[in-house]
């Protein structure tokens, strides 16, 4: 039976359940979630503007997370360009009565929803109206020709930056996210499948740090100060891993403090705290790190932490690097 057979016949909460699991679970079965990409992909090339057209595009859009841990040169990632590809081009000149949609909201906070509202598009829901309680965010809006080739867009844009234009809103890149789930579980007691092993992991924010430059910096050196409180916790001191993280970050924010020590004084009367919790200052990291990320940090502020134009300051980083490196010296 092949997928289109499958969602029209009744059965389409069985896929959609498979995509939220490849959403989630980008690791745990990457041979069903290739075939997954690519029937999805297929069958979105074939009607690219059909009545199910959203539902294959929402599909691709849940398969973001597992495509970012692919090649772009991989079969499913060109099959899902290339379909996105299609259904932009076939749907996004669409006439339609809507001053917004979906698709121009926040990806971050929208994708665990979308497989409650494609049950919900597709009947296969409890049929409540709690999905729609904005006219941004109505049934109408989500089924609307213009949002699937917006969703296409934001596929096009996840798979090859700068391929989908200007009307893409900012999302944070999939590989960041990838980065940013791994780190916050080690933090948070439950280590993904994975992990190969915790102070191996860790080690990345180090090396990314030893790399990081001009806009990017700022990101990394908190993503790095995150790691730094957990190590400060958690580690232990006789461990052979443990140490060698301690020297690498040591190493990293001694370079990182360098390339800050031009900063100068700042007109800034005070700066913001980072957030108490380790893992809010990994998020803060991993959206500073990158010009996506950063648009995202701006556009949808987050509650607690602190704003753009100040977290960025070069005098507050290298107060942040002179912390970190005092906390590490001590271990």
């Amino acid at each position: 039976m092949t997928v289109a057979e499958r969602g029209s016949d009744g059965r389409a909460g069985q896929l959609i359940d498979a995509w939220d699991e490849m959403r989630e679970y980008v690791d745990h079965d990457p041979q069903e979630y290739e075939r997954l990409v690519a029937e999805c992909a297929r069958e979105l090339a074939a009607a690219p503007s059909g009545t199910l057209a959203y539902r294959w595009t929402l599909g691709l859009v849940l398969a973001l997370p597992y495509l970012a841990t692919r090649k772009p040169e991989d079969l499913d990632v060109e099959a899902a360009f290339g379909a996105a590809s299609a259904a932009a081009r076939a749907l996004r000149d669409e006439t339609c009565g809507h001053g917004e949609h979906p698709f121009q909201g926040s990806l971050e906070g929208q994708l665990e929803c979308v497989p409650d509202v494609l049950r919900e598009l597709g009947g296969e829901g409890a049929g409540g109206e709690g999905l729609w309680p904005d006219p941004r965010q109505s049934r109408e809006a989500w089924l609307c020709p213009r949002n699937t080739a917006g969703y296409a867009r934001v596929v096009m844009e996840s798979l090859r930056p700068g391929s989908a234009g200007d009307d893409v809103p900012p999302f944070l890149p999939f590989e960041d996210r990838y980065e940013l789930d791994g780190l916050t579980a080690i933090m948070e007691g439950y280590p993904l499948a994975r992990t190969f092993d915790v102070a191996f992991d860790l080690s990345f924010a180090a090396s990314a740090l030893q790399e990081a430059s001009g806009e990017d910096l700022a990101g990394r050196v908190f993503t790095a100060t995150a790691v730094t409180w957990y190590v400060e916790v958690e580690a232990d001191p006789e461990h052979e891993g443990a140490q060698q993280l301690v020297a690498e970050l040591v190493g990293a924010f001694e370079r990182a403090l360098e390339l800050l020590s031009d900063g100068g004084t700042c007109a800034h009367d005070a700066h913001p705290a980072l957030p108490d919790d380790a893992t809010e200052v990994l998020w803060v990291g991993a959206h500073l790190a990158s010009a996506r990320g950063r648009a995202v940090y701006e556009r949808w502020p987050r509650k607690g932490v602190p704003p753009l134009g100040t977290v960025r300051c070069p005098v507050f980083v290298a107060a942040t690097v002179r912390d970190s490196l005092a906390r590490l010296r001590s271990c």
